[in-house]
């Protein structure tokens, strides 16, 4: 009977133990910071949202961005005494 009751003391420690660890506080910290407000939360959230938007924006737009470009580059094949690369390059040689 002494075997039996100790066993029992045992295993009721044990699960008083068990049960003292699950209070214990929890090491992981949330990754927002405390004092963000909502205010805030939503703005970052905003901007967030636009740039995805523009982003695609950007994707779905078929049309060339750099009509500058463009446009030099056509200039120098149809033109090249006209090009203003060229002429960008004998500036700068004439400076020196």
């Amino acid at each position: 009977m002494n075997k039996k009751l100790e066993w029992l003391i045992i295993i009721f420690l044990l699960v008083i133990l068990v049960g003292l660890s699950a209070c214990s506080p929890n090491p992981h910290v949330d990754k927002q910071s405390q004092h963000e407000t909502t205010k805030e939360l939503n703005d970052k959230i905003t901007k967030e949202m636009e740039a995805m938007d523009k982003e695609q924006a950007m994707k779905d737009n078929p049309e060339p961005a750099n009509f500058e470009g463009i446009v030099d580059a056509l200039g120098c094949m149809f033109a090249p005494d006209d090009c203003p690369l060229k002429q960008r390059n004998e500036e700068q040689k004439m400076d020196r």
